[in-house]
C-alpha cells in the first residue's frame, strides 16, 4: 500500500510529525505500507515563515507554494491512499483535500486544534488565510480520521467523521528511557518547547524565582534562546533533534505552564509525554489533554495558581524520594500508553481500514 503524504512541513523539522507520522513508518513498513512525502513548505517559505514581519515575502512564498501544490495533484493517481497531516496547504479552503478524496481513500491526521481561530505571533493577520472551518470538511471527506486527544475526537465526531481512531502523540520507547542520573548531582528544573510557546513560562516566573532562590536549582529552557524569565539565571539551549533527549533527561522536575486560551484548552502537549517517558516528574497546568495524561500525586503534580505552583515546586525540590517515585511511575505509564510500540497495533488497524 503506497500512501501519498500531504503535509505542511518538510521531513524531520517539526515536533508534530516527528511524534506521529514519521514514527508510524517504523511499524507500518513491515506491514507493507510505505509513505511518499510531499510537503507544502518550500525552501523559500521555510526561510521566512517563522521570522517576524516580512509579510510581503511571506505572502509571495505562500502563494508560490500553493501553486506548486496544485500542479502536483496528478501524483495522487499513482498512490493507493492519501494521508493529509493537519492540512494539505497552509492557506486556503479544503480544495486539495476534496480533489484527493475524489481519487483515493483519504486518511486524516489531526493532532492540533486547527479548528480554533489562531493568530500566529510570527504571521499576524496572514494566519486568517488558513480557513479554520476547513478542518470539519476534511473530517467529513476522510475514510479514516486519526486524532491524538478526546477533544479532537469529539470535534471530528460532531463533524461527520466516519472511522475515528484516537492515537496519542508518541515517543520511541527505544530512545525515551528513564534517566539513571545519580542523586545529589544538583537540582535541575527544565522546560522544552519552542519560541512560539516559551512565553507560557512568564506565568510561573515568580514561583520559579522563589524555588531557585531557596534550592539553588539550575533552570534550563530547551527550544528557545530567549525567555520571559527574570531575576535568576536561565540556561537557554537551542533545540536539536540530536540533543533534545539528552537535555530533557537531565531534568529533575519538568515544567508545563499554560495560558488559558481556546487553543491550549484543546491541545495535546507532547512535552508532557517526553517528560514522563524519561522519568521526569512534572508540574503542569490542568488544561487540554493534561488531565487525561497526568495523574496528580502519582505521575506529577497539577498547579493552577502561582501559590500552587510554588507549593508544588518546593514539594518536589525538597523530596528526592518523591521525585524518584513519581518519575518511575510516570515512565511506567508512558511506556504503556504513549510510545510507538504501545500503539503499533492501533496504527496498523487504522491504515488497514483505508485499503
Amino acid at each position: 500500500m503506497r500512501v501519498l503524504v500531504l503535509t505542511p512541513y518538510r521531513y524531520g523539522g517539526t515536533p508534530g510529525p516527528r511524534s506521529s507520522i514519521e514514527l508510524w513508518e517504523r511499524v507500518l513498513r513491515p506491514a507493507g505500507v510505505t509513505f511518499d512525502y510531499q510537503p507544502f513548505e518550500t525552501d523559500r517559505l521555510a526561510a521566512v515563515i517563522y521570522e517576524q514581519g516580512r509579510y510581503g515575502e511571506k505572502a509571495r512564498a505562500m502563494f508560490e507554494a500553493y501553486s506548486q501544490r496544485l500542479r502536483s495533484i496528478g501524483s495522487i493517481d499513482s498512490a493507493d491512499a492519501v494521508l493529509v497531516y493537519r492540512e494539505a496547504a497552509l492557506i486556503g479552503p479544503a480544495l486539495i483535500e476534496r480533489l484527493a478524496a475524489r481519487k483515493k481513500p483519504l486518511i486524516y491526521q489531526l493532532d492540533d486544534p486547527l479548528y480554533v481561530p489562531y493568530r500566529s505571533p510570527f504571521n499576524g493577520y496572514l494566519s486568517y488565510l488558513k480557513f479554520f472551518g476547513k478542518v470539519g470538511s476534511i473530517c467529513r471527506l476522510s475514510a479514516v480520521t486519526i486524532v491524538n486527544s478526546r477533544h479532537h475526537y469529539e470535534y471530528a465526531a460532531s463533524h461527520g467523521a466516519k472511522q475515528i481512531f484516537q492515537i496519542p502523540s508518541v515517543v520511541d520507547a527505544e530512545i525515551y528511557q528513564p534517566s539513571t542520573k545519580p542523586k545529589g548531582d544538583g537540582l535541575r528544573i527544565g522546560w522544552t518547547g519552542s519560541a512560539s510557546t516559551v512565553d507560557n513560562l512568564a506565568l510561573i516566573s515568580e514561583p520559579l524565582r522563589k524555588a531557585v532562590a531557596s534550592t539553588g536549582a539550575e533552570v534550563t529552557v530547551v527550544g528557545a534562546t530567549t525567555t520571559p524569565l527574570q531575576g535568576f539565571d536561565v540556561r537557554a539551549v537551542a533545540w536539536s533533534a540530536e540533543t533534545e533527549v539528552e537535555e530533557v533527561s537531565r531534568f529533575d522536575i519538568g515544567l508545563l505552564p499554560l495560558a488559558r486560551t481556546p487553543w491550549n484548552e484543546r491541545s495535546f502537549f507532547l512535552k508532557l509525554v517526553q517528560y514522563m517517558a524519561l522519568g521526569v516528574p512534572t508540574v503542569a497546568t490542568p488544561m487540554g489533554a493534561v488531565p487525561d495524561v497526568l495523574e496528580h500525586g502519582r505521575t506529577g503534580l497539577i498547579a493552577r495558581t502561582p501559590e500552587e505552583w510554588q507549593e508544588a515546586l518546593e514539594l518536589l525540590a525538597g523530596d528526592p524520594d518523591l521525585r524518584e517515585r513519581m518519575g518511575a511511575e510516570a515512565a511506567r505509564v508512558a511506556q504503556k500508553r504513549f510510545t510507538l510500540q504501545a500503539n503499533a497495533d492501533l496504527i496498523r488497524e487504522a491504515f488497514e481500514l483505508a485499503r
